[in-house]
């Protein structure tokens, strides 16, 4: 859909519009058939140019749906913070998250992670696996058969 759909409209409806016109200014010299022919006309141009407003009017729904989307693109972007190895959502004083550093960057999707303990997070997306300023890796001492 692009203007040449609201020129299409516009058309149908000048076409409805002349048909009318015509219609009004016949005196008893048309015949009934030549009237009924005309009415024909103008109802056919009128749904003509109801489809095609209706298709103008599904244009711009799906136009305001992609604006707000890329709006809230843009405020993700402005408010997400990297911090090693993940990201935040900043707002004022608080923050939210963390976030997966390879969902966001490859797909531009904030994937909560989720709490590993002792300073590791995973991803329950891409399975990725992180690991933060506090971790503390633990010793495993092997079993003495070993």
């Amino acid at each position: 859909m692009d203007i040449a759909s609201i020129g299409a409209a516009l058309s149908s409806i000048k076409t409805a519009a002349d048909l009318a016109k015509i219609l009004k200014d016949s005196n008893s010299s048309l015949g009934q058939a030549e009237v009924n022919f005309k009415l024909a006309d103008l109802v056919g141009a009128l749904a003509d140019a109801k489809m095609d407003i209706a298709s103008i009017k599904e244009l711009l729904i799906e136009k305001e749906q992609e604006i707000l989307e890329l709006k809230k693109s843009l405020e993700t972007k402005d408010n997400i913070k990297w911090e090693k190895p993940y990201y935040f959502l900043q707002a004022d004083d608080s923050k939210e998250g963390p976030y997966c550093q390879t969902c966001y960057d490859n797909h531009k999707k904030l994937i909560r992670l989720q709490d590993g303990g002792s300073g590791t997070w995973r991803c329950q997306v891409c399975t990725g696996y992180f690991e933060d300023s506090s971790y503390r890796a633990t010793s495993i001492e092997p079993p003495s058969e070993w």
